[in-house]
């Protein structure tokens, strides 16, 4: 519990000019979450636009969830950290 408490101490002591490396991974994994989340229900729409004969906006839709999919990828692909 102690180790917990440090560590939100840390990130709170920051002045918001650096953060710890666990904090930035974490708050990308989040974005990287959401964008998959948004992606997913892009997908869901492109697919019933199709099936009720809109095509060309459900390669609209489609074309922007294959941007999200590979955006998301990207985020959630794990990252080397900087060190010295």
């Amino acid at each position: 519990m102690s180790d917990w408490l440090n560590k939100i101490k840390t990130v709170s002591s920051t002045k918001g000019d650096t953060a710890p490396e666990s904090a930035k991974s974490a708050g990308v994994g989040c974005l990287g979450a959401v964008i998959a989340i948004a992606t997913i229900l892009t997908f869901l729409i492109a697919f019933g636009l199709f099936k009720s004969g809109n095509p060309v906006m459900g390669i609209f839709a489609a074309l922007f969830a294959i941007v999200g999919a590979l955006t998301s990828f990207l985020l959630l692909w794990p990252q080397k950290p900087n060190r010295l």
